[in-house]
């Protein structure tokens, strides 16, 4: 096939570009993911933190904080303090908080967990028509509007819900049970939306296995319960780990569900931050707290890498 003179003049200009740019022109590809990151990340993060570190004018009224100048603005610029992080860390109020966010995280991880694992490791048994079937039933509620799940959550457990309803017309109950503005409807909300995530995760972890060590050990007269347990779970693990940290770090900034399905015994450091903002216009709190809940997630991150590591050391 002939190429015109035109194709040829295009390729080898592009051709020039790439020998003249050597081992660098890879990151020329990244550029605009890059820019991106910067101009709308680390950027808005920087200044995020240098508004932490104000102090606040003390300005009060829902979004109301006066004009900017003397005597108005949501913080007095110039300044610098870290007390704001101090009262995270000695406030008893914060210190409930914060107490507080990490049970309800730690709670959500493992019983999302205990509901993933199983229903993945079904997944990658079965087979493939049932395979698709359950994957699109894990996809199902990632392709509706957050909010509109939550509160679909939200009328089925209340008074008159569906659990109600069934609940009163089996005879366990003779009133309506309160499922619904409680932890319990906190969790549940909250584990619905990261269970699809870690299923996923977990599946494809499964399915990334070397089937035939199994069928070794099933040969070598295993059981398929003690090949599971000698041979799959073990291997799946790093999969799991991952998708265990997945849940904490959404946990840690768990909001939609405490602020739909909660009560004020339910405040999560992710609500603190608009109820700081917006409601007591105190800027720098509000930044201060959604710092710490950054360094909270990183820390859950850093123990997840150096419990990881430690253990690749240990198993060579």
């Amino acid at each position: 096939m002939a190429i015109s003179y035109s194709s040829r003049v295009s390729v080898d200009f592009r051709g020039s570009l790439l020998d003249r740019a050597g081992p660098y022109y890879k990151y020329f590809l990244l550029a605009p993911l890059l820019i991106t990151i910067l101009a709308f990340f680390v950027g808005p993060l920087i200044w995020l933190f240098r508004v932490s570190l104000y102090v606040s004018r003390g300005a009060s009224g829902f979004g109301i904080g006066g004009a900017k100048g003397e005597g108005g603005g949501y913080y007095i610029e110039g300044t610098w303090t870290l007390n704001n992080y101090i009262r995270i860390f000695t406030d008893g109020y914060f210190l409930s908080v914060l107490g507080f966010t990490i049970e309800l995280a730690l709670i959500i991880s493992i019983v999302a967990m205990l509901i993933a694992y199983p229903f993945a490791y079904y997944i990658y048994k079965s087979g493939p028509r049932l395979k698709a079937a359950l994957l699109v039933l894990v996809l199902l509620p990632k392709l509706s509007n957050m909010l509109v799940l939550v509160y679909g959550l939200e009328i089925v457990l209340s008074n008159n819900g569906l659990v109600n309803n069934a609940l009163a017309a089996l005879h366990l109950v003779s009133e309506p049970v309160k499922l619904v503005y409680t932890l319990f409807s906190v969790i549940v909300g909250e584990v619905l939306l990261i269970v699809p995530y870690t299923v996923l995760v977990i599946t494809a972890t499964l399915h990334g296995l070397d089937p035939t060590l199994r069928e070794a050990a099933k040969g070598m007269g295993a059981s398929p319960a003690k090949a599971f347990w000698l041979v799959t779970f073990p291997l799946s693990l790093p999969g799991a780990s991952m998708a265990l940290l997945i849940t904490v770090v959404w946990g840690l900034g768990a909001f939609v569900s405490p602020a739909l399905l909660g009560n004020p015994n339910t405040e999560t450091m992710a609500l603190e931050v608009p109820k700081q903002t917006f409601e007591d216009v105190n800027w720098a709190m509000g930044s201060a707290i959604a710092f710490a809940i950054l360094a909270l997630m990183t820390g859950f991150v850093l123990i997840y890498n150096w419990a990881l590591s430690s253990h690749m050391a240990w198993r060579s």
